[in-house]
């Protein structure tokens, strides 16, 4: 199966299966960032959230989101599952920086959510008071058509940038491109890859990836024109963060989903 891509304030959580296991990619602290990825500058992705969560248990973890309105941020399942609140910052590109913090109260999981397989891996957190946009911190526009194979994405985050890399607080960005679900369960296995999941790759360069921290963050097509959310970070391999495609839950399969619960 996979593994978290979460950075938590924790044990990374690992199920059995062939050759890599899905890994959720959250972290317990916040030491960031995207495997090879290019620094982002300010307003370059004002959608991008930094979410500090605090579990019911009082542990603390670490998540990408992405804003979709004045009111909601949108996330992985497993960064908002077992939260009891989170504090969330906008409008930076590193996480030393002074920025919007709003507190939400209000964490909304997805009703099938499976913490084994990471299927409907999708949540919110309605802030408890709104954003106010400005040129650094904007809603994206989600998507509601199905992401097809083949197509370039761009990935941000503050997730590690190696396994075993050094810690830097700077938002970074990397450009993948989805691969069909058949060739993502030749690394997972046959039966882990959901519909509402979609795998990409770096294609010729495979050191470039997400990874621990990057969980939740969000995922466009036409990042420099008309950036169109398609998708939410949600796992790697628990052989490394390079040593399977990373995994994503797809935004337009939970579109009707997203709006039934905000109105977005």
């Amino acid at each position: 199966m996979f593994r978290f891509i979460i950075f938590s304030l924790f044990v990374f959580r690992v199920w059995a299966a062939p050759q890599n296991h899905i890994k959720k990619t959250f972290l317990n602290s916040t030491e960031p960032r995207i495997i090879n990825g290019i620094p982002a500058t300010l307003g370059q992705f004002p959608w991008q959230a930094a979410v500090y969560v605090t579990g019911k248990d009082s542990s603390l973890w670490f998540c990408g989101g992405s804003v979709i309105s004045s009111e909601w941020i949108l996330t992985a399942g497993h960064c908002v599952d077992k939260a009891l609140s989170a504090r969330i910052k906008t409008g930076l590109i590193s996480l030393n920086d002074n920025s919007t913090e709003t507190i939400s109260t209000e964490p909304v999981l997805h009703s099938g959510y499976d913490p084994t397989t990471l299927e409907n891996d999708i949540g919110l957190f309605k802030l408890d008071e709104p954003l106010v946009f400005d040129e650094n911190t904007k809603a994206v526009s989600l998507s509601g058509e199905i992401l097809e194979d083949g197509v370039e994405v761009r990935v941000s985050g503050w997730g590690k940038t190696s396994d075993i890399g050094a810690i830097s607080p700077t938002l970074n960005y990397v450009d993948l491109f989805t691969i069909p679900g058949s060739l993502c369960e030749e690394s997972y296995g046959e039966g882990e890859i959901f519909d509402g999941m979609v795998c990409a790759t770096s294609g010729t360069d495979a050191l470039k990836s997400t990874c621990n921290g990057d969980s939740g963050g969000p995922v466009v097509i036409n990042a420099d024109t008309d950036p169109l959310h398609v998708a939410i970070v949600s796992f790697v391999g628990d052989n490394g963060c390079t040593s399977a495609p990373s995994g994503y839950t797809r935004t337009a399969y939970y579109r009707e989903w997203i709006q039934q619960q905000t109105g977005v």
